[in-house]
């Protein structure tokens, strides 16, 4: 997730409003269990929700077909594109396997993470 968060040594505040998907929208940052090994915890921005067609590749690599998100899924990805496992390799992530939404970086510089895929009001 560099560099919204380090690979390791940053502490987040997780909240537990959103398991499960609810209230999960695109440009969110979510923590979920990894859908191949279960005890292992991720965190990645969701790019698209239920009904999106989303780039199954690396935008410019690959042959940039396209995927309808289930129902029920969403899609992740890391924001260090070229180094991040997530949906591009393992497909939609089920809503059930997330486990709440990561609204701040506590330590060791605090930040509150904001979805940057947003339209913003100025």
């Amino acid at each position: 997730m560099s560099p919204t968060l380090e690979a390791w040594g940053d502490w987040v505040i997780i909240s537990k409003l959103h398991t499960r998907g609810r209230g999960i929208a695109v440009g969110d940052v979510v923590n979920f269990r990894h859908p191949l090994e279960p005890d292992v915890g991720v965190i990645k921005r969701v790019v698209g929700m239920a009904g999106d067609f989303v780039e199954r590749t690396t935008p410019g690599k690959g042959d940039g077909s396209m995927i309808q998100v289930p129902e029920g899924h969403c899609w992740v990805i890391g924001d260090n594109l070229p180094y991040s496992h997530d949906s591009r390799l393992w497909g939609p992530l089920p809503l059930a396997l997330i486990r709440g939404k990561v609204i701040a970086r506590c330590w060791p510089r605090p930040k509150w993470i904001e979805n940057s895929l947003q339209n913003r009001e100025f």
